[in-house]
């Protein structure tokens, strides 16, 4: 009904009404106010219904406990890479109850023969207690006739990482030259590089030549040998020229050329997650290296550890034991990574016995006993 219609009857019902009254007028402003209540009413349930709406949107239905603040839940922008798998190793006493694995390694070296000259490939370099250094075959070990000094520190030149990981050079540090061998014809070379050089790593057609205060990168080709920016033995074995250096702050990062990644080792190892032990070894976009185990499990076990070369995330570790006798697994350095073996197992040293530890099932295998008048070998890795 409109207002004029109202209007019409209101005016009508005055005319009823006793001359003079103002009853009119009054219903009339009674009547509009009445409508005025009526659209307020209408418009106050309308917002109620869109404030539940919108409540109902941005306000979690979960209870809210006082002085918590409750935000909308959201979609993460980044995704917390998964903790790295941890295998056990049994102890030194479990060891034999392992596997034996199918290499070309012999299986145990005591008793291999010496031999003046046989056939297939190198497998290992061998330095035995009457202090000769031996090219181990699959059926016996021939003499190396090459005349060696000491390493730059002293010590035997036969190094972890001396034999090529194809298995046909071998290098050696001798003081102010390195010695490198042709395993296939026999040849010798020597090639100047001055101080006291400690050890060699291989890099394609190269040699990473480490000492405690200069390392040099020696080209097989030309002879020349060219100092780097960088000293001591962080260098990890393989083709690509990878560092592994921590800080005294306890931070660990992988180098590569100008670039660096975090390895993250909080939580797996001790001593501030540096890693210690010998150099450790990549392949195929992953490294592994010997490191301490963590606070509460020092001395009582050590762990190798396998990380992406690319963002330094762990992706397996292994903790090894020490089992009763403390010491007789791993030594004050730690069980060193050897090598690999295939793309997928690590050869970690554990006392007199070389492991396998496959980082893609964590399985463990037997390798091979080395002998007790073993003082040092460099396995091929490939």
């Amino acid at each position: 009904m409109t207002d004029q219609r109202l209007r019409e009857l209101f005016d009508d019902l005055a005319g009823t009404l006793p001359e003079g009254s103002s009853r009119a007028g009054e219903l009339w402003r009674q009547g509009t106010r009445s409508r005025t209540r009526r659209r307020w009413t209408v418009a106050a349930t309308a917002l109620t219904v869109a404030a539940l709406v919108v409540v109902g949107i941005v306000v979690s239905p979960e209870p809210v406990e006082r002085g918590i603040t409750v935000y909308p839940s959201v979609t993460p922008t980044h995704t917390i890479p998964p903790a790295p798998v941890m295998d056990t190793a049994p102890p030194p006493s479990g060891e034999a109850a392992l596997p034996a694995s199918a290499t070309a390694l012999p299986e145990r070296w005591a008793g291999i023969p010496v031999v003046t000259a046989v056939s297939g490939p190198v497998l290992a370099l061998a330095e035995f207690g009457d202090g000769r250094i031996y090219v181990m075959k699959a059926d016996g070990r021939v003499p190396l006739k090459v005349k060696l000094g000491s390493a730059g520190n002293g010590g035997t030149p036969l190094k972890p990482n001396s034999l090529a990981p194809d298995g046909t050079m071998a290098a050696f540090p001798q003081q102010d030259e390195v010695v490198v061998v042709d395993l296939v014809i026999g040849r010798a070379r020597r090639y100047p590089v001055p101080g006291r050089n400690e050890m060699v790593l291989w890099r394609g057609e190269r040699l990473l030549v480490e000492q405690k205060e200069a390392n040099y990168l020696l080209d097989l080709a030309t002879g020349k040998a060219q100092r780097q920016p960088y000293k001591g033995f962080a260098g990890v074995a393989g083709y690509r020229d990878l560092r592994i250096v921590s800080s005294d702050g306890g931070r660990t990062v992988v180098q590569e050329g100008g670039s660096e990644v975090e390895l993250d080792l909080r939580g797996v190892t001790g001593e501030g997650g540096r890693p210690v032990g010998d150099h450790g070894w990549q392949r195929d976009g992953l490294v592994a290296r010997s490191a301490p185990a963590h606070h509460d499990l020092a001395g009582r076990a050590d762990v190798v550890v396998v990380a992406d070369t690319a963002t330094g995330r762990l992706v397996r570790t292994l903790l090894l034991p020490w089992g009763d006798s403390p010491g007789t697994r791993c030594g004050k350095g730690g069980c060193p990574v050897r090598g690999w073996i295939s793309p997928g197992t690590v050869i970690i040293e554990s006392g007199d016995r070389l492991l396998g530890w496959n980082v893609g099932t964590g399985a463990l295998s037997r390798v091979a006993d080395l002998s007790d008048d073993v003082t040092a070998y460099s396995l091929r890795s490939g």
